[in-house]
């Protein structure tokens, strides 16, 4: 399965039900969790995932999951944005071999997060 028809099942499932699993927030939804924040300042990016110019932000039910996941007490403590993003940039020399990364460092408001 290639990245946007995962992200499309995704959208679709997250229409129906406030998380992967369900109404409660389960071990899937902890996995996915690190993927979706690093995909539009990583994955996208720099592997092309997805295709050109496909962002989280593009799927409105994933965004809501997202601020859902974001919400619950403790995973904002968990996850320093910037270095879950930032380290592809400095770990993948063949991907990027001048060692340029975004600036400023990627933030909440960048992937959509209130």
């Amino acid at each position: 399965m290639d990245v946007r028809n995962g992200l499309e099942k995704v959208e679709s499932t997250l229409e129906d039900h406030p998380f992967l699993c369900g109404d409660v927030f389960t071990e899937s939804d902890l996995r996915l969790l690190p993927t979706i924040i690093r995909f539009d300042g990583a994955y996208s990016p720099l592997f092309r995932a997805g295709g050109a110019y496909v962002r989280v932000k593009d799927y409105p039910n994933i965004l809501a999951w997202l601020q859902r996941c974001w919400d619950i007490e403790g995973i904002r403590s968990t996850i320093d944005i910037d270095d879950a993003v930032s380290s592809y940039y400095r770990q993948l020399f063949p991907l990027n071999p001048g060692g340029l990364q975004p600036f400023p460092p990627i933030s909440e408001k960048d992937i959509g997060l209130k």
